[in-house]
């Protein structure tokens, strides 16, 4: 049975091998799509949901039992039947399901990244709408979960990242995190700096010519790299 540390570990090979396949969830399964058993206490099975988090309203809910698994993507942690995992499944045609209730027999991904990401997507418009806003200066962990609709989590970007070191899933020194990902930077010591990335050599931070703006990686000296949420 898998473990809440091996659930939540990103395997990088297995990233890197399988994003060339990526599909947009569209419900036509490709020849590395894969399967899982879905398993809940209840046996009343788990909820699908429109996005990769629990914000996202529900739209069906996939009974316990054998799972289509088209693409897969990081989102909200959810703790289930395995664990605690930030993994998402999508079901193809139907939607988005926490893995944390979902049997694949792996610890790592199983099927192509989704070359979608609603959450992200929220967290990018979150930035985007406070474009040129000075409101959270010196707060840049508080800007980064409040665009994921969380707050509290950590003391600042460095207990942050790590968090992620610590855990085996920081992407250290990694030019080219994926859209949503978190990046850092070890500055204003001892807090660091945190933003997100927009997938395209971009991302979003408090501390932008003084604040929240949008520039090219790594702009900032001292970068340490990457990592997905962990909120």
């Amino acid at each position: 049975m898998r473990t809440a540390l091996m659930r939540i570990t990103a395997r990088v090979a297995t990233t890197t091998l399988l994003a060339g396949a990526a599909v947009l969830g569209t419900g036509t399964l490709t020849a590395s799509a894969a399967t899982g058993t879905v398993v809940t206490d209840s046996g009343q099975g788990v909820a699908i949901r429109s996005g990769n988090a629990t914000i996202f309203g529900t739209v069906g809910t996939q009974p316990n039992g054998s799972v289509e698994i088209d693409c897969q993507l990081y989102g909200e942690p959810v703790t289930g039947k395995y664990g605690r995992s930030l993994v998402w499944d999508h079901i193809p045609g139907k939607g988005y399901i926490t893995d944390a209730y979902v049997n694949t027999g792996s610890s790592g991904l199983i099927a192509p990244l989704c070359t979608s990401n609603p959450r992200a997507d929220n967290a990018i418009d979150w930035y985007a709408a406070r474009s040129g806003s000075t409101a959270y200066q010196g707060y840049c962990e508080k800007a980064a979960e409040n665009s994921y609709g969380k707050t509290a989590i950590w003391a600042s970007a460095k207990a942050d990242w790590n968090d992620a070191v610590a855990r085996g899933v920081a992407h250290k020194g990694d030019l080219n995190p994926p859209k949503g990902a978190l990046v850092f930077w070890d500055l204003a010591a001892p807090y660091g700096h945190v933003g997100v990335a927009k997938g395209d050599g971009t991302f979003w931070a408090t501390s932008v010519s003084g604040a929240i703006g949008t520039r090219a990686l790594p702009y900032f000296n001292s970068y340490l790299g990457w990592a997905w949420p962990n909120f």
